[in-house]
C-alpha cells in the first residue's frame, strides 16, 4: 500500500474562494442596509419638526420648553380656541438716528390662514422710554390709518366700527415694552401689513453709544392677583389687553415659518465718531460724508431671522473739550431744536469743591440688613471726601438728629467724629423726611468754605413715605444752587420716589439691594458726583427768539463724565446760534455754536413733546390742577401725534382712491410666503380634526420602527443562512 511521507495539513475555510465571495456579498449587504437605516434617520430628523407643531406635542413639552417668541405675534380669535395659532411675520424696518433720538418705522406683514373672517390681537415689542407715532392697516384694497384721541373715546368708535363690520384697530400701551394692537374683520385667507413709526432713545455711556431694537420677547407671565401702583392705575386695562396664558398651549403654538427681518439705518451723529459694530449681527457700512457723522448702515446678511434684538454701538471720538451736537426740524410753522452735550475725556476731570450734607434714614422700615447697608454706605462716602470738601451728617426718624450745627470741613478729626457718629445708629420710630430735608437745604456754609462751592444733599434712605406731596414743593419751591442725590437703600426702595426727587433736585440718583453692591456702586457715584464736567449750565438766545421759546428740562442738570444732557428747544423763529455758559471745576465755560437749519431731522419735535408731556405729569407731583394738566397733555399728544396717559391709537377702514397705495413692497415675497403659510397651516392644523391623537408624530414613529424591523428580520435571516453555509463547508472539506 501506497503511504505519503507528506504530513497531512488542515485546511482553513476562510482561505478558500467561496468563503471570500460570501463575504464579500455581506458586506455589500451590510452597506446597502446602512444606509437605508441612515435615510431613515434623515427622514426623521427631516419631518420631526412638522410633527412637533401638532397641539398635543406642544401640550407635552409646556412643562419643559423655555419658548422664546421669535418677532411680534398674532393671536387669533377663532370659534374654536383650540386652533388659533401665532403665525409667521416679515418685517421690514428703516431707522434714522439723529444724536440720541431714533425714529423708527417697522412694516409687518402677517396672515389670516382661515376660512373665515376673524379679529386679531397682535403683540409686538418696543424698547422703553419709546413713543409711538404713526399706525398704518393696509388689508386688500383698503387702508387703515392710526389717529390720536382720547382713551374712552377710541375705545367706543372701536366698538362701533366692529359691529358695522368695518375693519379697525386699537392701540394701546400694556407695558412700558409690550404694545397690543387689535384688529377687527381681518379677511379670510388674506395678509395684513401693519406699518408702525416711533422715536426711541440711544443710549451712551462712557464714550459708546447704543441702539437695542427688540425683535423677539419671551412669554409674559401674568398671576391671577395683580397689584398696580396709584401712579400707573391708567395703565390697569380690560381683559381683552391681558398678555398671553402662559400654560395656554393655544398661545404657544410655534409658527409654520420663522420670522424674517431687513433693516436698514442712517445715522446722522451730529460730532465725528468711530467703530460702528454689532454683537447681535453681522453689518455692513458705508460713510456718507468725510465728517466722520454720518453713516448708512445694513445687514450683511439679508434677510436675518427675528429671534433675537439688534445691537448697534458706535464710539465718540474723544475730545479734550465737551462737544455739542444740534438737530432742528419744522413742524407747522414751529421750529424745534435739540442740543446734545458730551463730555469731554475723564482723563482731565479735576474735582470741584462740595458742600455736602449727608441725610441718613434710621426710621423703623430701615431695620435688620438696611439699615446696615446704609451705614456702610455713608461710612464709605466719608473716606471719599478730598480737603476742598465740608459736610453734615443728619439722622432722623421721627426726630431729627445733627452731627454739627453747621457744615465742617473734611479734616480726619471731623471724619472721625462722624465714623463714631454713625456707628451708634439704630433704626426705630416713624419717618419725617420733611425736616431734615429742610435743614439740610437751609444750613449755613462753614466760613472756610469757598463761595463757589456746590451744596449737594446725599439722602440714603428707603423712600418708605407717604407724603411725597410736600417734599417735592419743597424741593421745587427751594432757593439756592443745590443738588440733590438719593441713595436707595435695600431689596424694595421706593424707586418712584428716589428718581422724582433726584429730577427735581437737579441730581441723580443710584439703588443699593445689599452689602456687596455698597463699595462698587458707592465709589462710583461719589466720584461722579465729584466731577462734574460742566456745572451751572446756562443758555443765551437771540432777542426776537428768546420771546417765543419754551425749553426743557426747566431745570437743566449738570454734565458728568461718560453722561450725555439733553436740552430740547421750541421757538416760532429759527435759532441760528446759542451762546451757552458755565463752570467747570478751574475755570468759568463758555461756548458760541452756530446751528444749521438747512437740513430737517425726524423725531426731534417728538422729542420736545415728550419731554412737556412729562414735564407736565411732574407738575402733578407739586399740587398742579389735574384737569388742566389732563387737558394739556392730550392737546400736545393731539397735536405731536404721540400716544399720552390719556390718548389711544383709533384706526378705522379708509377705501383706497389711489392703486398706488396699495401694498408694493416685496409684494411677490410676501404672496408666495402668504401662499405657503396656507397649504402648511391647513395640512398641519385645520384639516386634521383636534380629537386626533397627533398622528404626524405616531405615524412618523410606526413607519421608523416598520422599516427599522424589515432591516432587524433581514439581518437574522442572513445570519442565518450564513451560519447554515459555513457549516456545510466545513463538513465538506472535512470529508476530502
Amino acid at each position: 500500500m501506497f503511504t505519503s511521507k507528506k504530513n497531512l495539513q488542515l485546511i482553513d475555510y476562510k482561505n478558500s474562494t467561496y468563503y471570500r465571495q460570501q463575504s464579500k456579498k455581506r458586506r455589500y449587504k451590510w452597506l446597502k442596509y446602512s444606509l437605508i437605516l441612515l435615510l431613515i434617520i434623515i427622514v426623521s430628523l427631516v419631518l420631526v419638526p412638522f410633527a412637533q407643531s401638532n397641539p398635543l406635542y406642544m401640550k407635552e413639552q409646556l412643562q419643559t420648553d423655555n419658548v422664546f417668541i421669535h418677532g411680534p405675534t398674532l393671536i387669533f380669535e377663532h370659534p374654536n380656541k383650540a386652533i388659533r395659532a401665532t403665525l409667521p411675520i416679515d418685517i421690514q424696518t428703516n431707522i434714522e438716528i439723529n444724536g440720541l433720538v431714533a425714529y423708527v418705522e417697522i412694516n409687518q406683514t402677517f396672515i389670516n390662514p382661515y376660512a373665515i373672517a376673524l379679529e386679531g390681537k397682535y403683540q409686538f415689542p418696543l424698547p422703553e422710554n419709546s413713543a409711538v407715532k404713526r399706525l398704518i392697516i393696509k388689508m386688500d384694497d383698503k387702508e387703515i390709518i392710526g389717529e390720536i384721541m382720547e382713551k374712552k373715546a377710541a375705545k367706543v368708535l372701536y366698538q362701533k366700527v366692529k359691529k358695522q363690520g368695518r375693519k379697525a384697530s386699537l392701540v394701546e400701551q400694556h407695558r412700558p415694552n409690550l404694545f397690543t394692537n387689535k384688529i377687527a374683520n381681518i379677511p379670510a385667507q388674506s395678509s395684513v401689513v401693519v406699518t408702525l413709526k416711533f422715536i426711541m432713545p440711544i443710549s451712551f455711556s462712557n464714550g459708546k453709544f447704543t441702539l437695542r431694537l427688540p425683535l423677539a420677547f419671551t412669554q409674559r407671565y401674568q398671576p391671577k392677583s395683580t397689584s398696580h401702583s396709584p401712579e400707573h392705575s391708567y395703565k390697569q386695562w380690560p381683559e381683552s389687553f391681558n398678555v398671553l396664558d402662559p400654560n395656554s398651549p393655544n398661545t404657544r403654538s410655534r409658527s409654520v415659518a420663522r420670522s424674517q427681518s431687513s433693516i436698514n439705518i442712517q445715522l446722522n451723529s451730529g460730532i465725528p465718531i468711530t467703530s460702528i459694530f454689532s454683537d447681535s449681527h453681522k453689518i455692513k457700512s458705508r460713510a456718507l460724508n468725510s465728517d466722520q457723522n454720518a453713516y448708512f448702515i445694513t445687514l450683511d446678511k439679508t434677510p436675518a431671522v427675528s429671534s433675537k434684538s439688534v445691537d448697534l454701538s458706535w464710539q465718540l471720538l474723544a475730545s479734550n473739550q465737551p462737544q455739542i451736537s444740534s438737530f432742528t426740524e419744522e413742524i407747522l410753522g414751529e421750529h424745534y431744536t435739540l442740543l446734545t452735550f458730551f463730555p469731554p475725556k475723564t482723563e482731565v476731570a479735576k474735582v470741584i469743591a462740595r458742600d455736602i450734607i449727608f441725610i441718613i434714614d434710621t426710621s423703623g422700615s430701615m431695620q435688620g440688613g438696611s439699615m446696615e447697608q446704609a451705614k456702610a454706605s455713608l461710612q464709605l462716602a466719608l473716606l471719599q471726601l478730598n480737603n476742598k470738601d465740608s459736610f453734615n451728617v443728619i439722622a432722623f426718624d421721627d426726630d431729627t438728629e445733627l452731627l454739627f450745627p453747621i457744615t465742617q470741613m473734611a479734616s480726619e478729626q471731623n471724619i472721625n467724629t462722624a465714623q463714631l457718629f454713625i456707628d451708634d445708629l439704630n433704626a426705630d420710630g416713624g419717618t419725617e423726611m420733611y425736616r431734615p430735608l429742610s435743614n439740610a437745604l437751609m444750613m449755613k456754609k462753614n466760613e472756610a468754605q469757598s463761595i463757589k462751592a456746590i451744596r449737594q444733599i446725599i439722602f440714603i434712605t428707603d423712600g418708605a413715605v407717604a407724603n411725597e406731596f410736600e417734599l417735592m414743593q419743597l424741593l421745587n419751591t427751594a432757593q439756592g444752587n443745590f443738588r440733590l442725590y438719593t441713595v436707595g437703600i435695600g431689596a424694595a426702595p421706593n424707586g418712584y420716589f428716589m428718581k422724582k426727587a433726584a429730577q427735581f433736585g437737579r441730581g441723580s440718583y443710584v439703588f443699593i439691594q445689599n452689602n456687596n453692591e455698597v463699595q462698587q456702586k458707592m465709589t462710583h457715584f461719589m466720584t461722579k458726583i465729584s466731577q462734574p464736567a460742566i456745572s451751572n449750565i446756562n443758555l443765551t438766545l437771540e432777542s426776537q427768539v428768546l420771546q417765543q421759546v419754551e425749553v426743557y428740562p426747566k431745570k437743566i442738570p449738570d454734565l458728568y463724565f461718560g453722561e450725555p444732557l439733553q436740552i430740547a428747544l421750541k421757538s416760532q423763529f429759527p435759532i441760528t446760534s446759542v451762546q451757552l455758559t458755565g463752570d467747570t471745576a478751574s475755570t468759568p465755560w463758555y461756548q458760541s455754536l452756530m446751528i444749521d437749519n438747512r437740513e430737517s431731522s425726524k423725531g426731534i419735535s417728538s422729542l420736545w413733546a415728550r419731554r412737556k408731556m412729562e414735564s407736565l405729569l411732574d407738575s402733578l407731583v407739586i399740587g398742579a390742577n389735574k384737569e388742566k394738566v389732563k387737558a394739556q397733555v392730550i392737546a400736545t399728544s393731539l397735536t405731536h401725534q404721540i400716544i399720552s396717559p390719556y390718548t389711544s391709537f383709533i384706526a378705522v377702514e379708509k377705501r383706497l382712491e389711489d392703486s398706488s397705495l396699495r401694498v408694493k413692497n416685496n409684494l411677490s415675497r410676501v404672496q408666495k410666503a402668504k401662499n405657503n403659510v396656507i397649504q402648511a397651516h391647513e395640512s398641519l392644523m385645520v384639516a386634521m380634526p383636534q380629537t386626533s391623537l397627533g398622528w404626524q408624530l405616531q405615524f412618523l414613529i410606526g413607519i421608523t420602527l416598520l422599516l427599522l424591523g424589515l432591516v432587524l428580520v433581514k439581518v437574522g435571516n442572513f445570519t442565518w443562512l450564513a451560519n447554515r453555509r459555513l457549516k456545510m463547508v466545513s463538513r465538506r472539506e472535512k470529508n476530502n
